[in-house]
């Protein structure tokens, strides 16, 4: 099947895109072929429900990320609700294909909360209780350059909260969390050696590779090659744990001194 247009508008520029039109030729897709992101309707061409697939997904191919594009119009509530319970990284809908920055932003969306599963397993019970919320939140918008007031005003606390449940905790001050989970964020795409290091910056929204390199170095000391080659989740993951531990905030300024 040839791409759809809308797709090809907002996919990056270069990015292969394969269609299929029927369950088997999905799953044959997601086995053999290189997928970073995956987009399902419910119903497809052929008649078949692709709701097994959408439901197996995680256990059968936990590397994609699953997007499902439904109707506002059409779709039936029960499934809608089905579809927002499954294990589905991001919806679509069909009424926005017009708009190519609401797709990008769909497929980013996806790629990032898929991002989050990898590292928040590993990070959760070192977290301490009082600041989970803004590292959850700070894994969740991991693509965007956060601030502490807007973070603040998304969790519905004033920015001296945030920095009050840092503080009690012992732990790093709220812009320095937010930073090391974007820092996570970027672990899991270096992981992937096939990913150009000044691709991963802009998919973080860094302003630039070497604004990348200078954070990252200034909060692990260690390179892009260095991490990869110590393994980058594991080693980011922790890192940050390390630098959650009450204290564990001198490191982080000893290396930046």
């Amino acid at each position: 099947m040839e791409p759809p247009t809308w797709l090809l508008n907002a996919a990056p520029a270069g990015t292969p895109v394969h269609c299929v039109s029927d369950v088997a030729g999905a799953r044959d897709a997601l086995l053999h072929r290189d997928v970073q992101v995956a987009i399902f309707e419910p119903h497809l061409a052929t008649g078949e429900s692709s709701r097994a697939l959408l439901d197996d997904s995680a256990d059968s191919f936990p590397s994609v990320p699953i997007i499902c594009m439904v109707s506002r119009l059409h779709v039936n509530p029960d499934e809608l609700l089905h579809v927002a319970r499954s294990t589905v990284h991001a919806i679509l809908f069909e009424e926005d294909r017009r708009f190519p920055l609401l797709v990008r932003r769909s497929l980013t969306e996806a790629a990032t909360r898929h991002r989050n599963e990898f590292v928040w397993g590993s990070i959760a019970t070192m977290t301490p209780a009082r600041v989970r919320p803004i590292v959850a939140y700070g894994l969740k918008h991991g693509h965007q350059a956060l601030t502490v007031d807007g973070v603040a005003r998304a969790l519905g606390m004033h920015r001296k909260t945030l920095a009050e449940r840092c503080s009690i905790a012992g732990t790093l001050p709220p812009q320095q969390v937010l930073g090391w989970c974007r820092l996570l964020a970027s672990a899991v795409l270096l992981a992937d050696r096939r990913r150009v290091v000044d691709h991963i910056a802009l998919e973080l929204d860094f302003p630039s590779g070497a604004a990348f390199r200078n954070q990252l170095k200034r909060y692990t000391g260690l390179s892009p090659a260095e991490l990869r080659a110590k393994g980058a989740i594991a080693e980011m993951s922790r890192q940050f744990r390390q630098a959650m531990l009450p204290g564990g905030w001198l490191a982080l300024t000893s290396r930046a001194s």
